[in-house]
């Protein structure tokens, strides 16, 4: 232990281990009450008593714990003696064999070993390396496990991270996402970066609660935060880092066990239907009419309707410009159906500037107000399903894979997999008739 001298010392033989003090300091989060305006409770530190032997075998440090120093003097005696077996024989050393034993203890005492420790830790490492080669080996790892910030810790990794993605301008939900995700891990990962490995972080993302997309998020997270660590030489450049072959995480198959469960398996998404469509456009009213006809008949996100400004609608042509300021991916143009432009021909032109959302600056706050209206017009709220049902009812009338993922910002193929064949061109055409 740094700077305190030893309390004991445990013997045998030649051999004298060091007791310290070393007392356990244990942090315990006190229940919290939870009313309103009570101030937290601060965490309670308990201090344990404990000493501490400290040894070296086999090239690594070690450390023995005791929580008396009457027990920990008896433990290190007991260690002690089955560190002196391979040193019992007295011998006695020529003037030339003194030289290289004094020589090789003031070569160790610069690395804090002990010349019998310097000893089995090269012993370990020739076991492995051949000794010709272990001066290319060494070599080898220095020039490619260089690092620009040694020993960083996952905190400071994670600010510069989370400044690189406010400076490359990372959308505000990314950035946010992200930050929760890193947030835990750090949490659960305080120490240096460089030491996490593959199986550690795989335990952590599996113990997500939830399906397997929440994992895939976490391990999304951590594994665009490792690529950033090795871009920037807070991990070795030229090795795998740890994140690189996590686990990707599937649901289990549904297990099929009643006609109802084989029913349920043919939806993938939740759509309304058009009955369902026209009993909410009653209950709204014109500033939220308008961003649930947007949304239901142009499939545009949430995110980027709270973004989208009047300027951009063109009834005129017919389109939607979902710029790079707007869109959560790449810049896109929707085609409004000639229900959408008719029904937005009937706001008058005095309310057409500035944001569509004026209500609204953040998608939770809009999501909330057709929960509203849902609710009111007798309609149990589906989660997203504005935007699924534009998605399947307007694959259902053009047949057009390609065309519905642009217009949707979505890739053919989770067009093909989750909407393909959910609803019937009739329903469609009844849709795009509101």
């Amino acid at each position: 232990m740094k700077g305190n001298p030893p309390s004991a010392f445990a013997a045998c033989g030649s051999v004298r281990l060091p007791v310290y003090h070393a007392p356990l300091r244990v942090k315990i989060d006190p229940e919290q009450d939870g009313s309103p305006g009570t101030q937290p409770l601060e965490p309670i530190v308990k201090v344990y008593d404990s000493y501490q032997v400290s040894y070296y075998e086999n090239g690594k440090r070690r450390r023995l714990r005791a929580p008396t120093l009457k027990l920990a003097l008896e433990r290190g005696k007991a260690l002690a003696k089955h560190l002196s077996k391979e040193g019992t024989e007295t011998i006695q050393l020529t003037q030339g064999e003194q030289r290289i034993y004094l020589a090789a203890k003031k070569l160790l005492q610069k690395h804090n070993l002990a010349v019998d420790e310097g000893a089995r830790l090269l012993d370990s490492v020739l076991g492995r390396v051949d000794p010709t080669a272990l001066r290319q080996a060494v070599d080898f790892f220095l020039t490619h496990t260089r690092l620009s910030h040694p020993k960083a810790t996952t905190n400071q990794v994670r600010e510069a991270y989370m400044q690189e993605l406010a400076r490359r301008g990372a959308g505000v939900y990314h950035q946010r996402d992200t930050e929760k995700f890193l947030n835990k891990f750090v949490e659960k990962f305080p120490g240096e970066m460089i030491d996490i490995t593959t199986a550690q972080i795989d335990t952590w993302v599996a113990a997500f609660p939830g399906k397997a997309r929440s994992r895939n998020n976490a391990r999304n997270a951590v594994m665009g935060f490792f690529n950033f660590a090795q871009r920037k030489d807070y991990l070795p450049r030229e090795l795998d880092h740890a994140a690189k072959y996590l686990t990707f995480f599937r649901d289990p198959r549904r297990v099929i066990e009643s006609e109802a469960d084989a029913v349920a398996t043919t939806v993938q998404q939740q759509v309304y239907t058009p009955d369902e469509m026209r009993r909410m456009l009653a209950k709204a009213a014109d500033e939220v009419r308008v961003t649930m006809e947007l949304k239901a008949f142009s499939g545009i996100r949430t995110e980027e309707l709270v973004r989208l400004w009047w300027v951009l609608v063109n009834e005129a042509t017919g389109f939607i410009s979902i710029t790079e300021a707007v869109a959560k991916l790449d810049h896109r143009t929707i085609t409004m159906p000639e229900n959408l432009r008719t029904r937005l021909r009937s706001y008058p032109a005095e309310v057409k500037h500035d944001r569509i959302c004026k209500e609204w600056t953040i998608a939770n706050s809009l999501y909330h107000a057709w929960l509203r209206v849902a609710k009111e017009a007798g309609v149990a709220y589906k989660k997203n399903a504005f935007r699924n049902s534009y998605i399947s009812y307007r694959l259902a009338l053009t047949k057009d894979i390609n065309s519905v993922a642009y217009e949707s910002g979505n890739s053919p193929q989770m067009i093909r997999k989750y909407y393909l064949g959910l609803v019937t061109q009739q329903a469609a055409e009844e849709w795009f008739a509101l």
